[in-house]
């Protein structure tokens, strides 16, 4: 056999016609009708409502998929990471949001460069030393940066609590040399998967009330936000409906996984999207109670719940992580076992932990290999 293609071992399936069952096991699959689908729906859905949708980008990691988006509609890309943002901005993706600081020189100079050559660049700042040193880099660089005031709404996580400091800074970003001030960050993702959509939708109203008083207090001082961004899949039918942000930071609505399974996510229709993105793995042992797999935590990433079975074995089987490559299969009383040889596909615990672990995706259309895609920004540099 000659050697493994920069795709590897399944690349020769592509085109034809049932290679979705010969693939090699462990394998990530993208069903891109489906994808395809919810990323339609999404950019159709908030469309209506005058809203806009900028993805998060770390749930995918993947040009192609970031392609699909912007031709749906979408206003750029979120990024987690500076890697990311390179990524996504060097593949010709306009309005990359970078939505953590960079504070470290290395860093600035490199972001600073981006902006210089990226379309719509934004970052979200929290610290006024940081705007500086910022700022002063994109002069340096030729570009003015165009920045987000970052405010606290709930998650602990980055961004001013106090409306007054994010007023100040939002004064002080569009008072400096080499910055825009573009609006305002509020995002928390605490509670979006919360199965009660009212209680969901009361928190994410408490949460975001003094982001909606900033809001109020900038327009009221000559800096309205221009963007206003925040909420992500669990509230993106409550943020439409509210009004207070213009965009969505939505991601896993593209795959769906366990994270979001019993997650309602609008009154007249809790599940418009559906399951995109499968492991698929290969029964290598059974015994009369069991059956172990070739995809175990190194597969699927232990979380707090475990995979789902979508194909190949009962929906209620119950499929756990035993090992760094192994997972057992236990069926309720009465349903077929899998034996050797055969395959199933599993819905992850959480797609973005999933997608890590990979370096590409299988693409399918029905039962068809159609394309194999790379995982371009799994760098954490």
């Amino acid at each position: 056999m000659g050697a493994i293609g920069t795709l590897g071992p399944n690349e020769p399936l592509i085109g034809q016609q049932g290679s979705r069952t010969a693939l090699s096991t462990p394998a990530l699959v993208l069903d891109l009708d489906r994808l395809e689908r919810n990323i339609a729906y999404l950019a159709g859905y908030l469309g209506k409502a005058g809203h806009g949708v900028r993805p998060v980008a770390k749930i995918h990691k993947s040009v192609e998929v970031a392609k699909r988006q912007i031709e749906a509609g979408a206003l750029g890309q979120c990024c987690a990471t500076l890697a990311e943002a390179e990524v996504m901005a060097d593949a010709g993706i306009p309005g990359v949001l970078l939505f953590s600081q960079v504070v470290t020189e290395p860093k600035i100079a490199r972001l600073a460069r981006l902006n210089a050559r990226a379309e719509g660049l934004l970052v979200a700042v929290d610290d006024a030393a940081v705007v500086d040193r910022l700022a002063a880099a994109a002069l340096e660089a030729g570009e003015p940066l165009r920045m987000l005031v970052d405010f606290e709404v709930g998650g602990r996580r980055t961004g001013l609590v106090a409306v007054d400091d994010a007023l100040a800074l939002a004064r002080h970003i569009a008072g400096t040399e080499g910055a825009i001030y573009a609006g305002v960050q509020g995002y928390n993702g605490s509670f979006q998967r919360e199965p009660d959509r009212d209680a969901r939708r009361a928190e994410q109203e408490r949460c975001t009330a003094p982001l909606a008083e900033l809001c109020g207090r900038l327009t009221e001082a000559g800096l309205a936000p221009e963007i206003v961004s925040g909420g992500g899949t669990g509230t993106y039918a409550i943020d439409a409906a509210n009004g207070l942000f213009t965009e969505c930071q939505a991601g896993s609505y593209i795959f769906m996984d366990v994270n979001y399974a019993d997650t309602p996510f609008e009154p007249d229709n809790p599940h418009p999207f559906e399951t995109s993105l499968f492991v698929r793995t290969t029964v290598i042992s059974a015994r009369d109670e069991f059956a172990v797999t070739d995809a175990g935590i190194k597969e699927l990433q232990r979380e707090e719940f475990p995979p789902r079975v979508a194909q190949g074995a009962h929906p209620d089987s119950l499929y756990e992580l035993v090992g760094d490559d192994m997972g057992r299969l236990t069926v309720p009383e009465g349903e077929r076992l899998p034996q050797v040889g055969d395959a199933l596909e599993c819905i992850a615990p959480h797609c973005y932990q999933t997608l890590l672990l990979y370096d590409v995706y299988h693409c399918v259309r029905g039962d068809t290999l159609v394309d194999i895609w790379p995982i371009e920004a799994r760098s954490q540099w």
